[in-house]
């Protein structure tokens, strides 16, 4: 099995190999960050009905394009993994291939979290009419309990069915089942995705408060419109190219993790 240092190693490696796809990447965060800076809000700023609506409008196809987007980029990153090389003209292709399996996995997520929360919610709403401490206090704690084991033996281990559906060319449901199979047993790999998942977003918020602070600087220096244009760029070759890295990590390791299962079987 990979550990989990070594799939970083590898994740910076072949973003390293993929500067097509980060450039990719950064435009197309680029495209995000400015399409959405009519919607920022300032401080001390009123938000109109319009601006909610096109807020919302923008997140929503944001997100649809995004899904597109994921596919063709781990399609990629899948390529350069089991052949050592990509094909940057596929991206399209790719995209559209997963693109309604990525999308149904997003929403069949999605709702599996929002029954369990809404389980969990229930507890403390049919027990709040009460007005007793210790009765509330349990429901509480048995709402976290619900979570928290929820977390652990589904929501964590679906953070790999993306990888199972690209990797294996899988279904919604089977690329699900995958995922749960190759992240839990044993039961321990939760863990080391969780640290997996924890370390990179310290590396990307060390990266982002270091270039943040010197962005800081350099912007006090700049008039309001030209400094919001530079954090946006700023912003977007950041994400793009960490956004490689993270997905080169992950992929790492979930096929490291399905050879090892396969093997044991």
């Amino acid at each position: 099995m990979v550990g989990v240092l070594e799939a970083i190693k590898r994740g910076f490696g072949i973003a390293a190999k993929s500067l097509g796809l980060v450039l990719a990447l950064i435009v197309f965060n680029l495209i995000g960050n400015l399409a959405s800076m009519p919607f920022a809000i300032e401080p001390g700023q009123t938000p109109t009905p319009q601006m909610t609506t096109g807020a919302i409008i923008f997140t929503v196809v944001f997100i649809l394009i995004s899904i597109f987007i994921q596919g063709g980029a781990l399609a990629l990153v899948r390529d350069i993994i089991k052949e050592g090389k990509m094909k940057l003209a596929s991206f399209a292709s790719y995209g559209a291939k997963y693109y309604l399996k990525l999308l149904g996995l997003g929403v069949v997520i999605v709702l599996i979290i929002a029954i369990v929360a809404l389980i969990a919610a229930l507890f403390i709403a049919l027990t709040a009419p009460l007005n007793n401490v210790v009765i509330s206090g349990i429901a509480i704690a048995i709402a976290i309990a619900i979570g928290v084991v929820a977390s652990l033996l589904y929501f964590i281990p679906f953070a790999l069915s993306p990888y199972a559906l690209i990797c294996e060319d899988l279904g919604i449901v089977a690329s699900m089942k995958r995922s749960l199979t190759v992240a839990k047993k044993p039961f321990s790999r939760v863990f080391f995705l969780i640290l997996l998942f924890v370390i990179l977003v310290l590396i990307s918020l060390g990266v982002g408060v270091v270039f943040g602070f010197l962005v800081g600087i350099i912007s006090a220096l700049m008039p309001a419109a030209a400094s919001k244009m530079l954090m946006a760029v700023v912003t977007a070759v950041i994400n793009g190219y960490l956004g490689v890295v993270m997905m080169g990590s992950f992929m790492v390791f979930y096929l490291g993790l399905a050879a090892k299962g396969e093997k044991a079987v």
